[in-house]
This record gives structure tokens, sequence and C-alpha cells, in this order.
């Protein structure tokens, strides 16, 4: 009985044993660095240097099953579920990674969108609350600029017939439609100041922090909107930035019931 024990076990395949093994500690890793920088307690790269190591532990995983496959198809050893299994969590860590990474391809290495790149909207409140290690909030300049243009020739400022204050109230319907966190919001006053609204978003697909600011500029017929969205850590915003501006405007043309021009 004892003997026939250790023949089971020698013929099991160490491969399978340890590509399984491999991917299960993949998985506490990757989702570490998610977690502790969901709650803040890690900065961006730090939990981004986690998750890089916990997925390259998982291609490590998913290497060692191939290789256990062959190895098992070869000599007839016991642990294809172990196979699967590894391969299969492996997978499952590789393939939102290899997703961003193919999604990011020709997209522009750009972390702040604004409609008006001669006079950004400014942020007051949020310029104040941000960590030192956040990205700038002062503008980059023409060459960005002339990067958003090319890549993103939608995002420009709206106008409106409608008052100020009208605009500004659907401003903030659609913001927390949006669930965005409002840090600070100044209404226009009937035209006699720029109104502002600042809030922070998270987006796809690390929920990574951005940070917004609108304004509300009281024109000579109407009121003119103007937005800007900032990546907080990141140098790269994956197209969220130009993504949300172009839908709330959108959605603000729509809710007052004209066309965006």
């Amino acid at each position: 009985m004892i003997r026939r024990r250790l023949y089971i076990e020698e013929r099991v395949s160490r491969l399978a044993v340890w590509s399984l093994r491999t991917a299960i500690f993949a998985l506490p890793v990757t989702l570490i660095g998610l977690v502790l920088y969901a709650t803040e307690a890690l900065d961006f790269r730090s939990a981004l240097y986690t998750v890089i190591a916990g997925i390259a532990v998982a291609a490590l995983a998913l290497l060692l099953a191939m290789a256990g496959f062959v190895v098992i198809w070869n000599e007839g050893l016991r642990g294809l579920g172990r196979i699967l299994g590894a391969a299969a969590l492996a997978l499952m860590l590789i393939t939102p990674m290899a997703a961003v990474a193919a999604f990011s391809v020709g997209l522009p290495v750009l972390y702040d969108i604004t409609t008006d790149t001669e006079d950004p909207p400014a942020f007051v409140t949020l310029a104040m609350a941000r960590s030192r290690s956040a990205n700038p909030l002062a503008y980059p300049g023409d060459v960005v600029a002339e990067e958003q243009r090319e890549a993103y020739p939608q995002i420009k400022q709206i106008e409106f017939d409608d008052p100020p204050d009208d605009i500004y109230a659907a401003l903030m319907k659609l913001v927390i439609r949006h669930k965005w966190l409002v840090i600070d919001a100044v209404p226009p006053r009937g035209g006699v100041r720029d109104g502002r609204i600042e809030a922070v978003a998270r987006s796809l697909p690390f929920g990574l922090r951005d940070d917004i600011v609108i304004r509300i500029r009281p024109i000579a017929d109407g009121a003119r909107v103007d937005m800007r969205s900032v990546s907080r850590n990141s140098d790269r915003d994956f197209g969220s930035n130009a993504r949300r501006i172009d839908t709330l405007l959108s959605e603000l043309s729509e809710m007052q019931g004209r066309r965006r021009r």
C-alpha cells in the first residue's frame, strides 16, 4: 500500500503542481495592488508595480502549465486538472492587462484634456487638496494642445442661449447622475461671475482618479461651458478624459434641447 501511494505521487507531473501553486500565488499579489490603490494605501506607481509583479507571476504559471501539458501528453503523467486550473487562473489575470495594452495602442500619451487649450478652466479647491506626487495641474502647453486636437477633434467648448444659472443647475444634475464626487461648486449668480464645478471621478481600467473642473462663463446671449479632465497619477488616460468630456457635453446639449456647436 505504501509503495503504491509513492508510485501515484511520482506519477503526478511536478510541473502541473507548481503551475497551479504559482497561479494561486499570482492572484493575491495582483489583487493586493488593486485593493491598496483603491483604498489609497498605495500611490499609483507603487500599486502598478505590484500588479505588474502579479501579472508576471501569472505569466510564469501559464508557461509552467504549457510545459506541464507537453510532459503529461508525452509521458502519460497525472495532473491535467491542475494544468487546466492554472491556465484558467493565469489567463484570468493576464487577459485584462493584455486588453488594456492593445486598446492603448494608437492613443496619445496624454493625461490632461480640456475644451479650451488657450485658457483652460482652472482648479481651485482640488489644487490645494491633491498630493505632491500627483500630476501637475499647470496646463502642459501648445505641444499637448496640438496632440489633443489631432486625437480628439470633437473636444470643443459649447455655447447655450440659456442663462448661466440654468446651465449650472443642469450640469450639477448630470454630475450627480454620473456619481462623481463633488469637491466644490460655485454658482454663476446671475452671470456676475464664472460658475465652477470641481469633482473627482473614477475611470477604467484601473479605477484611476481623474480630477474634473467645469466652467460656466456668462456671455452676451447666454453661457459658454468649458470642461477639463486630468488624470491624477497616471501619465496616460487611455482616452477616458476625452470620453468623459464628450459624453457630458453631449448629455448637456440633449438636456437643453439643442445640438452641440
